[in-house]
């Protein structure tokens, strides 16, 4: 996907214990990176879209100390994005933005937190160089559809004992090719699907594929398919 130019910096905060993970989730952006608590300031004139990345539940007390500390800095806007965070949790944390009054916005998922940095005209750097394929990046592709093992393997036409060697790292050289197709519906799903119906999306039956889901063409290995329909309908709005 190409770059868009950004008029604004990208900043992620992360505790400590998750700034080597945040580095690797967000290489792509090329974002700068701080830790919390911080007592870092603002550059005069610089205005900031700031990540706050919270990989496992937080105390409350730490989140609010948290927040905080990012009022002394010039932000924007701000996203907080909990990967795999309970109902209870997304609700205490919306709580507290409402309390600070913070233009704060949280991300429910990775693909959700990708379209509102999109939506600021904040895109990810296209990395050639590096395996978009990686057996991490396999892994959260198969749980972001909610498939199997089994399904996922049948779906990109492998053995289940392959696809288990790629989700471990092992024997990867053919996983870019054999998941050419994933990316390309990926890619598709991220621009045309938002984030919040993504779920509801892949089990909503599609009159163009005589009522079968997307999760059951998927499975059935029909993803160039479903490539091909979204570029069909690509002046549309989001599905």
């Amino acid at each position: 996907m190409p770059t868009a130019i950004q008029s604004e910096e990208l900043v992620v905060w992360a505790p400590p214990v998750a700034l080597e993970e945040a580095k690797t989730k967000f290489a792509g952006y090329s974002p700068k990176f701080h830790t919390l608590p911080c007592k870092l300031k603002a550059e005069r004139g610089k205005t900031w879209v700031s990540v706050l990345y919270l990989p496992s539940p937080e105390k409350d007390a730490s989140i609010e100390k948290t927040f905080a500390t990012l009022r002394n800095c010039k932000i924007s806007t701000l996203f907080v994005y909990t990967p795999d965070h309970s109902m209870e949790a997304g609700y205490c944390i919306g709580t507290m933005i409402g309390r600070h009054q913070f233009n704060a916005t949280l991300a429910s998922s990775w693909p959700h937190l990708k379209q509102l940095l999109k939506a600021r005209n904040i895109c990810a750097h296209a990395q050639p160089n590096v395996d978009q394929a990686s057996s991490s990046a396999l892994l959260d592709d198969r749980k972001r559809l909610g498939l199997s093992q089994t399904q996922m393997a049948t779906a990109l036409n492998v053995n289940l004992r392959t696809l288990q060697n790629w989700e471990a790292g092992k024997g990867t050289s053919q996983v870019a090719k054999k998941t050419r197709n994933l990316r390309d519906l990926l890619s598709r799903m991220d621009d045309y699907v938002v984030a919040t119906k993504e779920k509801e999306w892949l089990t909503t039956p599609l009159e163009a594929f005589e009522k079968l889901n997307p999760k059951e063409l998927i499975i059935e290995g029909r993803m160039r398919d479903l490539v091909i329909e979204f570029d069909r309908l690509r002046e549309g709005q989001p599905v």
